[in-house]
This record gives structure tokens, C-alpha cells and sequence, in this order.
């Protein structure tokens, strides 16, 4: 659908707008400063790890990660009543970002590049994984029981004399 564009739109909402070129510019800048941090410091940075770890992430998310949320995203649609699905969303998505971001120091990806620095990725990160994911569900079981009482709740609740007509008896 083309539709015309006026004055007041001809900026910041249509495709290729002040906004787009702006953001595209700082992107760019942003990706240029690291590609060339990449490159200038390549003894530590590895670039070819780097560009390995870039494009298989890409086809790993594109042929597996996607995949697996959408149908988990529409089996939880299906399977559960619709005032839980907000919250075992919120949970679901909440863990995948912390695996995809706590993956590689999980791992132990980067003591490699500094042997014998104790410095480097000091902690137990599985652990601090699972007490995370735990504390986030914890939540989710919290807003999941605050969901059931209010249902509870509004069902045994007595009905407000006000919404009932009045008896000309009385």
C-alpha cells in the first residue's frame, strides 16, 4: 500500500526518514570502532575465532534457536489459559537471554586467551546461572499465585448489592 506523504510525516515515520539515516550512521560508526578494535588488538581478539563464532551463531539461531521458541511460543499459547501465558511467557524468555548471555562464561570461553589469570572469569558461573534462572521462576510462581487468588478471589467474592436492582418492598 503507497500511501502519500505530507509534510508532518515526510521526516521521522516513513522508511529512509531523518531518523532512519541517523540511526544508521551511529550504527554503522559503532560497528566500524569495534571492527577496528577487532582488527588493531587481533592477538587477543582472534578475528577468525571471532568471525567463526559470528556466523555460527547466526546459522544457529536462524536454523535451531528460532525454531525451538517459536513452537514453544505457540504451545504455550495453546496449552495455557490465557491470564498464565504473560507470565510463563515472561519466564521463558527471560531464561533464553540469560543462557544466550551467560553461555560463554559458563563455558569458560576466554580463560583460553588469558592462561593463569586468575582474574578472568572468576566465579562459579553455573551455579550463578542456576540461582538466577531459580530466583526467575520463583518470581514467575509468585505472579503466577497472585493470578490464581485474584481469580480465587473475584469467584467466591459475594456480589455488590449496588450492581442488583432495587426492591420496592423495602
Amino acid at each position: 500500500i503507497v500511501r502519500p506523504v505530507s509534510d508532518e510525516t515526510a521526516n521521522d515515520d516513513v522508511p529512509g526518514g531523518a531518523v532512519f539515516w541517523i540511526g544508521a550512521g551511529l550504527g554503522i560508526g559503532i560497528m566500524a570502532f569495534g571492527l577496528r578494535g577487532l582488527f588493531m588488538n587481533s592477538r587477543a581478539t582472534q578475528p577468525f575465532e571471532f568471525a567463526k563464532w559470528f556466523v555460527g551463531g547466526d546459522i544457529l539461531h536462524d536454523l535451531l534457536i528460532a525454531p525451538v521458541v517459536a513452537l514453544v511460543g505457540f504451545g504455550v499459547g495453546r496449552i495455557l489459559p490465557r491470564p498464565w501465558r504473560a507470565p510463563v511467557q515472561a519466564g521463558l524468555f527471560a531464561t533464553a537471554i540469560m543462557l544466550a548471555v551467560g553461555w560463554a562464561p559458563m563455558r569458560g570461553y576466554g580463560r583460553v586467551t588469558a592462561p593463569g589469570n586468575e582474574t578472568v572469569q572468576p566465579l562459579d558461573y553455573s551455579t550463578a546461572m542456576l540461582t538466577v534462572i531459580a530466583i526467575t521462576w520463583l518470581i514467575v510462581a509468585v505472579w503466577l499465585g497472585v493470578i490464581a487468588v485474584r481469580r480465587w478471589s473475584a469467584r467466591t467474592r459475594p456480589r455488590s448489592r449496588a450492581l442488583e436492582p432495587l426492591d420496592p418492598s423495602h
